[in-house]
């Protein structure tokens, strides 16, 4: 990619922010709809390295990472790190109540946002790399991840993605996003590496360019 196109994507991303952030008609309730990505922000200014993004992702995003699931009736599903919700609904919405639900979240805040707004959902408020203590013994069908990889620790990185590989059923699909911005960053380079070593296949969507970064989906099938 080269510096004039990194540049001007830099500049649609800033545009993008601006928009976002400036008031539009209807006073009080332009304020709320603006209300959960900025209350995302501030938890970002607050703990960026547990957070990992910067702002909700988007609804085209969110249909994406949907889509690619393959979730057949009474399958169980995981979503890893669902913050508040932008891939969770959609999740359900393709489960059409069958299965079993569990999301694993760390952050409180986004927690008790999950439980008020999926009250019959299994939300469980831990780290990632415990998921395999939370199915009882069970293996997941699919698992969903809205972690930040490119931004993760090694360490952190790889144990994670151990429990996931613990917790997925044979044939199981995991699915995960990844910034376009952050794709050539070490950390990023050794997460894909990892899913090519443990995954039979895997599998990249075109990129997302209505998203706060820009994004793209790996699919992987466990052998």
């Amino acid at each position: 990619m080269s510096h004039s196109s990194i540049a001007h994507d830099e500049r649609q991303i800033r545009a993008h922010v601006k928009r976002r952030q400036s008031p539009a008609p209807g006073g009080a309730s332009a304020t709320r709809a603006l209300d959960s990505p900025l209350r995302f922000l501030s938890e970002f200014v607050r703990e960026p390295l547990k957070m990992g993004a910067v702002w909700p992702s988007s609804r085209a995003l969110a249909r994406l990472i949907a889509d690619c699931c393959e979730i057949k009736s009474g399958a169980t599903v995981v979503e890893l790190g669902p913050g508040t919700g932008a891939f969770t609904g959609p999740i359900l919405k393709r489960m059409n109540g069958r299965g079993r639900f569990l999301a694993v979240e760390i952050n409180s805040n986004h927690a008790s946002i999950l439980r008020r707004r999926f009250p019959r959902c299994e939300i469980i408020e831990d780290s990632a790399e415990n998921l395999h203590r939370h199915l009882n013994g069970e293996r997941a069908d699919c698992i969903v991840s809205g972690l930040a990889w490119g931004t993760m620790l090694p360490r952190t990185q790889k144990q994670i993605l151990r429990s996931i590989l613990k917790s997925l059923a044979s044939g199981g699909q995991f699915i995960a996003f990844a910034y376009v911005h952050a794709a050539w960053l070490p950390t990023s380079w050794r997460f894909r590496q990892r899913l090519v070593r443990h995954f039979k296949r895997v599998e990249t969507t075109p990129i997302v360019w209505r998203n706060l970064p820009p994004a793209f989906v790996f699919r992987c099938w466990r052998a």
